[in-house]
Order: C-alpha cells, then structure tokens, then sequence
C-alpha cells in the first residue's frame, strides 16, 4: 500500500509540473506581441525575455498569459499593443532603433580607430630631442666650488 500512495503521489506531481508547461503562451505569436512591450520589473527587457534561474521573469509571464488570453478572444497585434499604451502609458511600447540606432556603434568603432591611428602616426613622426654638447670639466669645477662655497654659508 505504501508503495502505490508513493507512485500515486509521483504521478500527481508530474501532471501538476506538465500542467505548469508554458507551451500556451510561449508561442510565436505571444512572444511576436511580447518583443513590443517593455517589462516594466527592473530589467530593462522587453516581455519576450527569459530570466535565469526560474527561467521566466513574474511580470512578463503574467503578461505573457494576458497577451495569449487577447489573441485567443480575437484581439489583434495593434489591438494589444493599443490597450496596453492606454494602460500604461506610451513608455511600455518598445521604440526599435532607427538606421543610426544601428550604425551608430560601428560610427564610434570607426571614429575611435581613426583616432588611435592618428595618434599613433604622431607619435611615431617625433624626434627625440638634440643631445647638448658636454659641458667643460673647467666650467662643471668652477660651478662646484661656487655650490660649495654657498653650502659653507649655510652651516
């Protein structure tokens, strides 16, 4: 009898896990939605995001169901995305880059380079200074004993 409360009991927590599945709301077409909204928790993603460890971050599965209800009542894309701006504002729909948006990082990539390289012909265009000419050992004796004869001053 313990044996078959045991399987039972395995057996009810594997459909309970299957029952959990996100296969209902992780479709194309919710996640097609999801990638235009903004996840309003923190993690500055838009709603298609995974999270590790759970693996799904509350907000954007609760959305996620919310988005799959509306496509399953009827409701299109820009239907969705409308309520959804009425709700919370225009700050939940995501605003892809425009064309600088995209080059903009190969434009600084390019910028810096040129740079570097500027620099670097610079630098390797510079001579070093002239050496000065030896002083004379009669001129550095005369020097010293003026110092020596300051120092005694002192003391």
């Amino acid at each position: 009898m313990q044996k078959f409360k045991a399987s039972f009991l395995v057996v009810i927590a594997a459909a309970l896990c299957v029952a959990q599945s996100a296969s209902e709301f992780e479709t194309p077409e919710v996640n097609g939605v999801a990638k235009m909204l903004n996840c309003n928790c923190g993690c500055h993603l838009n709603m298609a995001c995974v999270m590790p460890p759970t693996g799904l971050c509350p907000v954007c599965r609760e959305n996620k169901v919310r988005i799959a209800k509306m496509l399953k009542d009827g409701m299109t894309q820009s239907d969705i995305l409308k309520v959804y701006a009425k709700e919370q504002g225009d700050k939940v729909l995501v605003i892809p880059p425009g064309e600088f948006g995209f080059a903009g990082p190969f434009i600084a990539l390019g910028i810096g380079l040129g740079a570097v390289l500027l620099a670097i012909r610079r630098y390797r265009g510079l001579k070093p200074a002239p050496v000065a000419a030896p002083a004379d050992d009669a001129e550095l004796a005369r020097y010293q004993k003026q110092i020596d004869k300051d120092l005694a001053k002192l003391e």
